[in-house]
């Protein structure tokens, strides 16, 4: 198959309509990342997707619906505590793990899960497309399932040349990182809790102002005896290059350095990049660009699991592999 990049215009955009009905796959932008698109109606086009990403078949897509008006005709709901404040982040990265009222979406969708992963994305592109097309669009990252996220149409050429047909090129994406997933869960004789899976650029302390919030477990631990996922990006190996990330626990600048230049005698000296203050926006364009240089080994400073630091932070140590280590102070 032969895969072409095309400016996001009109003509392509009516190409990339043209495609998604007819069953195709397509990748596109969003603020976030680039995802792989297809028709969530469509059983063959949804294999076609974990096909084209070597996909685990127990990882669940996130759909994408134009507005809340298309979650509701599609057999969604957000339900309970999601309806008084989810709608003042859409469009935007934030997915909630909504309720099935009809059995419409496919269970291909969410791997058998009685839930669905939904959000409506903050980009242009992406809002036209389904809107022309009449139907959600499923949407995982548009890269080879492990790698790093694609930021940029060339991210996904160099992943996924020969598995699509068309990869619509709207530039650099404004976040650079996957939305914040968010489920809802009661707690005993209490109130509904706002649950983060996984963080992304809608922060903890953002939500806060609504309801109570916690971290997950899984957002910075190993998954343990996990059958199923609740969420992409939590029980499989993601966002890694294939240089060895070294992800770097240091209370100053300084201590940083001094780890890393120690680290000869750990290492070696094969080629190595150094990210002392990763940020969300070229953080997988970095991974990247050391893949392209081959770079062996890539040391990152962690920041404070805190904002958007959490996000960055679940990044890192997923790419790392959970090779992580706090550097000390020798003075």
């Amino acid at each position: 198959m032969k895969t072409v990049i095309k400016r996001a215009d009109e003509s392509a955009i009516e190409e990339a309509v043209h495609l998604l009905k007819s069953g195709e796959i397509v990748a596109l932008p969003t603020e976030t990342v680039y995802g792989l698109a297809c028709n969530t109606l469509d059983s063959t086009a949804i294999t076609k997707v974990f096909a084209a990403k070597n996909r685990p078949q127990d990882n669940p897509l996130i759909v994408h619906v134009a507005d809340e008006n298309m979650l509701r005709e599609f057999g969604l709901c957000l339900g309970g505590l999601f309806e008084t404040f989810v709608p003042n982040f859409w469009p935007g990265p934030l997915t909630a793990i909504c309720i099935k009222t009809r059995e419409i979406i496919p269970p291909e969708i969410s791997c058998g899960l009685k839930t669905v992963a939904v959000r409506v994305p903050d980009s242009p592109i992406m809002l036209e497309i389904i809107k022309r097309c009449g139907f959600p669009l499923a949407a995982p990252s548009a890269n080879l399932s492990g790698s790093p996220s694609p930021t940029t149409a060339q991210h996904v050429f160099d992943d996924l040349q020969g598995r699509i047909p068309l990869i619509l090129d709207g530039g650099a994406c404004s976040v650079g990182l996957e939305s914040t997933v968010i489920d809802c869960e009661t707690v005993l004789h209490g109130p509904e809790v706002i649950l983060i899976l996984r963080p992304g650029a809608v922060t903890p302390e953002m939500l806060s102002k609504f309801a109570a919030v916690e971290v997950d477990n899984i957002v910075l631990e190993k998954a343990a005896g996990i059958e199923s996922a609740r969420s992409p990006g939590t029980i499989h190996k993601h966002y890694s290059p294939k240089a060895e990330v070294v992800a770097v626990i240091a209370e100053s600048r300084d201590t940083f350095w001094d780890y890393v230049n120690r680290s000869f005698g750990i290492y070696g000296n094969d080629t190595y990049s150094i990210i002392e203050n990763p940020e969300m926006q070229t953080l997988f364009a970095k991974f990247r660009e050391c893949d392209r240089v081959g770079v062996k080994r890539i040391f990152v400073r962690l920041p404070q699991p805190e904002g958007v630091g959490l996000a960055l932070y679940n990044r890192i140590i997923r790419a790392a592999e959970f090779n992580i280590v706090k550097a000390l102070d020798r003075k």
